[in-house]
């Protein structure tokens, strides 16, 4: 080998070990993005242990390296191609097992996925270094071991952002802001609806001649009586009193009052007796 060849080789020896960056140190956020405005990245360990991480790149990602690495994920490439080819995803397959200097091996590698937000996982067609990932979308990267490249493992979640959760109700308002139904109780201003029922008609007793009048029944109204005139005598009713005409007042079928007869009969007896004493008197006087 001429001094030429071997200066060459140490010079692209020399600049592969310059490209090779430090591990990224974590930004982005756990779990899905939030909505339509970063990149979910998922990672799935399979048999390397570690099960799956979801975390979130903020913001518009140049390339599907940029949103692994602004995801949060600690990243090494390879001495030969440097980042365009990902050896080591948080330090796993470990240096013991995989020394990340030419390519990873086809039986033990890092396949890259991506898919719109509620798609499926389709297998990248292009490198790290030349898929600019739209907002909103996932990367996934899933590690196959013994498995042919048409058998690689699609990351295990669901390329399907979460719905945001719902806000709670207000205490004070029912759920979905409907109104509170109005009560169906009847108002105080109300009246009692009718069944349709006829109202039984009142009870009253049959007026007898014989029936007696009491003090607290009212009597027909009508001009006062002088006594011995023969009048007929029917006091008027208290203020707070309805004539009632079915109790007191009974009639006989002349359509005269039982008062007024009987007193007629009355004033008659004692004109008779007066007649008779008057002739008494004339016959025990003495004649001249």
């Amino acid at each position: 080998m001429t001094a030429g060849v071997r200066f060459a080789a140490a010079t692209v020896a020399t600049t592969a070990a310059l490209v090779v960056p430090a591990p990224a140190q974590a930004a982005g956020t756990a779990g899905h993005c939030p909505d339509a405005s970063g990149v979910t990245v998922v990672v799935d360990f399979n048999e390397l242990g570690g099960g799956t991480v979801i975390r979130c790149a903020p913001g518009t990602q140049a390339t599907g390296l940029a949103a692994l690495k602004n995801a949060g994920f600690q990243v090494t490439g390879t001495l030969r191609w440097g980042e365009g080819f990902i050896c080591r995803i948080e330090g796993k397959p470990s240096a013991a097992t995989e020394k990340c200097v030419d390519t990873p091996p086809a039986n033990a590698y890092w396949s890259y996925w991506h898919a719109d937000n509620g798609g499926s996982w389709r297998y990248s067609d292009k490198g790290v270094l030349n898929r600019k990932p739209p907002p909103g979308s996932f990367e996934g990267w899933s590690f196959s071991r013994d498995r042919s490249p048409d058998d690689a493992p699609r990351p295990g979640v669901a390329p399907t952002r979460p719905a945001p959760p719902r806000p709670s109700p207000s205490p004070s308002a029912p759920p979905g802001g409907a109104t509170p139904p109005a009560p169906t109780g009847p108002s105080r201003t109300e009246r009692p609806v009718s069944t349709g029922a006829p109202t039984p008609p009142a009870t009253t007793a049959p007026a007898t001649a014989s029936a007696p009048v009491t003090a607290t029944a009212p009597a027909l109204t009508g001009p006062p009586v002088t006594p011995g005139t023969g009048g007929t005598a029917a006091p008027t009713a208290g203020p707070a009193e309805r004539p009632v005409t079915t109790d007191v007042a009974a009639r006989r079928d002349d359509g005269l009052p039982l008062g007024t007869v009987t007193g007629v009969l009355l004033l008659v007896a004692l004109a008779g007796g007066g007649i008779l004493a008057a002739r008494r008197r004339r016959a025990t006087e003495p004649h001249d």
